[in-house]
């Protein structure tokens, strides 16, 4: 401003070419000192920013893994994917768009301020009218900004959700009525584009509401200002400096406004990872190291939930190395037992004793550490072989991972033209049903465990391979405890007991 009012008012009207050179050298230093200020400080906050996020998507992940399954059940899976990545991405977006910029553009504000003041404080006031309306325009439109923010990330969870449970059972899906499901695919994509279109049609309309409030401002001042300087009480050099001014200030007012209409978005996105930052203390145990089943495993009034819903009362008693087959009718709390007895589920009633400890009291690494659990939901990463191997054991030798494969009957490994280092898709998509359940089983014959769960872990094992691996395990854990969840019939010839669980009661077969 400064400089366009020496331009008018000492170059172009009293022709002085000197003070046009330095004009122009003053232009082109503003124009390189802009240029060093944008990198010393927007490159540093974008920096900050990324590594902040980096920060929140590591604890927001450590929070999760380190829940308790209780607790990981009370949101579906979709709702975890989304704060895990999206609510933190829109974090970062959104965080990118304010910090130094509101405070570059408050600074840039007060000192467009003080410029106005010293060219007129008349036409100043005149312009200040305006604060009353930016503010209530502000006032307005950010609370429809953070209201449909919030509606947007709710949105994206659910589709989130429900897409990851087509994708999940996408054979079953092929058997469902495809115009109901579509009709529910609709309803879910329908109120993500309405929360989408809902935050962006209020974006526009503040940014429309604002502009016609600057042009119907600006004409006020032009029209007060020209008065005056047709009068001769305002110079035509300072008068067109103050418009220049003026314009500048506006736009950094505009700019702040929508820095801080960014915040009002970025409100709910904090209060979401907050939540998931904030989502139910860790699972805790107790202080006793876990040194392996010495004598026996006894259980008094097994109650789960507490209330007795699903498990209603179960007295057992088990000698170190028995081998236990669990059977019953889906539903009848066999999966529920022995999570209860790996201690995966803890919100139960009664007691569980490993020798003369209750599990609750138990370190709970050091007890995980000394039991092996496998269910039917094969964890297989969309890696190697090698790798989801060396999840077990990550200092296991060659040929340990070979015997494991082999003890496994996972031969079919050494066949593949990569053998270990085969990637399996994620998922272990590249994997048939029984090759994935063999790749999960070969991580127990890396271990030694003391007690062993296997809820259905051989399910999609023909009979002849269950047998051979069943045999396996037998021979080489003699004095480890086995529990063995399974709905095939004719295994009881490999186990020392047979438990039936019905209607959450035990009863003793054999």
């Amino acid at each position: 401003s400064f400089v366009l009012k020496n331009l008018i008012d000492k170059v172009l009207i009293e022709k002085n070419l000197r003070l046009l050179l330095l004009t122009v050298a003053s232009l082109l230093g503003f124009g390189f000192l802009k240029q060093v200020g944008f990198l010393t400080s927007e490159l540093p906050y974008k920096f900050a920013v990324a590594n902040i996020a980096k920060e929140l998507r590591m604890r927001a992940y450590l929070k999760v893994l380190n829940l308790g399954v209780e607790d990981f059940n009370k949101k579906p899976l979709g709702e975890w994917l989304g704060r895990l990545t999206n609510d933190i991405k829109s974090f970062k977006d959104y965080s990118e768009g304010f910090g130094i910029k509101i405070i570059r553009e408050f600074l840039t504000s007060l000192f467009l301020v003080g410029v106005l003041l010293y060219f007129d404080w008349q036409l100043f006031l005149l312009f200040l009218l305006i604060t009353p309306f930016l503010a209530a325009a502000f006032s307005y439109f950010g609370k429809k900004r953070k209201k449909y923010s919030k509606y947007y990330q709710e949105s994206f969870a659910s589709f989130l959700n429900f897409v990851g449970d087509i994708l999940h059972n996408f054979e079953s899906v092929k058997f469902f009525n495809r115009k109901f499901l579509n009709r529910l695919t609709k309803t879910k994509i329908l109120n993500l584009y309405r929360a989408s279109f809902k935050t962006a049609l209020y974006a526009a309309a503040y940014l429309s509401a604002i502009e016609v409030l600057g042009y119907l401002f600006a004409s006020a001042v032009i029209l007060y200002g020209g008065y005056r300087v047709a009068e001769g009480s305002l110079s035509a050099g300072a008068f067109i400096s103050f418009i220049g001014t003026l314009f500048l200030l506006y736009n950094s007012l505009q700019s702040l406004q929508r820095t801080a209409l960014n915040y009002r978005a970025l409100e709910p996105i904090i209060s979401r990872i907050r939540e998931i930052l904030e989502f139910s203390p860790p699972e805790r145990g107790g202080r006793e190291r876990f040194g392996g089943l010495k004598e026996v495993l006894k259980t008094k009034n097994i109650l789960y939930p507490k209330e007795g819903k699903i498990l209603k009362g179960i007295d057992l008693s088990l000698l170190k190395g028995e081998k236990v087959l669990i059977k019953g009718p889906s539903g009848g709390g066999k999966s529920t037992l022995i999570k209860v007895l790996a201690s995966l589920y803890r919100n139960y009633g009664g007691e569980v004793f490993y020798d003369r400890t209750e599990l609750k009291e138990f370190n709970l690494p050091s007890f995980r550490s000394g039991v092996f659990y496998l269910s039917q939901k094969t964890a297989v990463f969309n890696d190697t072989i090698r790798n989801n191997l060396l999840l077990a054991k990550p200092n296991a030798t060659e040929g340990e991972l070979k015997e494991a494969l082999k003890l496994a009957k996972a031969d079919f490994v050494f066949k593949l033209e990569r053998g270990l280092d085969t990637l399996v898709g994620g998922g272990g998509i590249a994997l048939s049903g029984g090759q994935r359940q063999r790749i999960a089983l070969a991580r127990l014959f890396l271990l030694n465990p003391s007690v062993i769960f296997l809820d259905e872990a051989t399910s999609a094992l023909d009979p002849q391979t269950e047998g051979e691996v069943l045999q396996n395990i037998l021979s080489r854990y003699k004095e480890s405890t086995l529990f063995f969840v399974s709905h095939r019939k004719g295994l009881e010839k490999f186990f020392t007991k047979t438990l039936r669980v019905d209607g959450g009661r035990l009863i003793l077969e054999t």
